[in-house]
């Protein structure tokens, strides 16, 4: 779906929140979704990344993670660790891959409410899309070649 003069809106099938799991961090665990992983990857106690990874919401998931213990250095890696999740995501899940690359050269804008992840409708820093963007353009270059 397209939104005129602001490219391509980013939700549904293509989301964080859509169940395609995601093997990820040093014990190759698979988490349900982006946000669950993302989210065990944030706190800091292992007992805690666990039963955020086995919860079955995603919104279950947010919260275990905001009542526990972050890690120390959470603010200055999670847009690098939110990188590696859609890379997860995108490169273990070819039918989503397909969909991220069918968008072109759009802008993506992600609609969420949050202001740094989401366009939040519109005065958001929409992190989610310009991350995606970059995944988009990482798989065309592994298509021809470069990678």
């Amino acid at each position: 779906m397209c939104c005129p003069g602001e490219g391509v809106s980013w939700w549904g099938e293509r989301s964080r929140t859509y169940p395609s799991p995601v093997t990820v961090g040093q014990d190759d665990a698979v988490h349900p979704t982006v946000v669950h992983a993302y989210s065990a990857l944030s706190v800091a106690e292992p007992q805690d990344r666990e039963a955020v990874r086995t919860v079955t919401s995603v919104f279950d998931a947010r919260a275990i993670a905001a009542q526990a213990p972050r890690r120390p250095d959470w603010e200055a890696m999670r847009t690098a660790v939110m990188t590696d999740l859609l890379r997860a995501k995108f490169g273990q899940h070819p039918e989503l891959a397909a969909v991220l690359l069918a968008t072109g050269d759009a802008t993506l804008v992600y609609e969420e409410q949050s202001y740094f992840w989401g366009d939040r409708g519109g005065p958001g820093r929409n992190w989610t899309g310009r991350l995606l963007e970059l995944v988009r353009s990482e798989l065309r270059s592994r298509q021809a070649g470069w990678t």
